[in-house]
Parts: structure tokens; sequence; C-alpha cells
């Protein structure tokens, strides 16, 4: 479970994962050169892990409100 301070403030995403977690996955499922493709990017998560490490990403979410969410995010990073 992401703790409260990777949730950030006003990240009320049902399904937010552990940074660490979605770091470990991206190396273990990313070619070298890969490009991760996230279809349901939620919270973003999955795009902050690959901004960590280096990693180009496509992320698609629907929700207008979580798609604030991964901006706000990804600022921080």
């Amino acid at each position: 479970k992401a703790s409260k301070s990777e949730r950030g403030i006003g990240n009320n995403h049902p399904t937010v994962k552990p940074l660490k977690l979605m770091q470990y996955l991206v190396k273990l499922i990313t070619p070298p050169n890969g490009i991760v493709l996230d279809p349901f990017i939620g919270s973003g998560t999955t795009a902050i892990a690959r901004q960590k490490l280096g990693v180009r990403c496509i992320g698609i979410e629907r929700e207008k409100e979580y798609c604030d969410i991964i901006i706000r995010r990804l600022k921080k990073v």
C-alpha cells in the first residue's frame, strides 16, 4: 500500500501503488530502449517510476480528475 506521503495531498485515487513496487516492475519488464505502455495510468505511479528510471512511457487515462493528479505528482519529481 502506498504511504500518505507517496499519495500526496488531494490524491483520491482508490488504487495508488507503492513507487518501489512500480520501479521494480518497470525494470523487470522493460527491455533496453523500451517504452512502458500503461493503458490505465490512474494516479501516475507508473509514470513516476519510469521517470526515475529514465524509461519512456505512454499513459492513457480517461478520467480528468485522475489526469490532474498525475500532472501534480509528476511535477514534484
